[in-house]
């Protein structure tokens, strides 16, 4: 979870780790584990991702209205699996 004390303008272009199952409205699917992009945070729907490149495919997704419970924030300086 990214705690309440983190502004908009703090998360906007941070790194996150998806902690549960997400599906954005053209099917487009994201598995737990995967790691995001926060692209912008709409006060009171929550945030906007961006998934990162697959390298075999291309493709990325992105999904709106995610909360912040879903989300673990990545700190600057930790290391994530591909």
């Amino acid at each position: 979870m990214i705690p309440k004390r983190y502004t908009g303008k703090t998360l906007e272009g941070r790194k996150v780790r998806i902690d549960r199952e997400m599906r954005n409205g053209a099917g487009a699917g994201i598995t737990p584990g995967s790691v995001a992009t926060i692209v912008r945070v709409v006060r009171g729907r929550g945030l906007v991702i961006k998934t990162d490149t697959c390298p075999h495919c291309g493709m990325y997704a992105y999904i709106t209205g995610v909360p912040r419970e879903y989300l673990t924030l990545i700190e600057q300086g930790e290391r994530w699996k591909d």
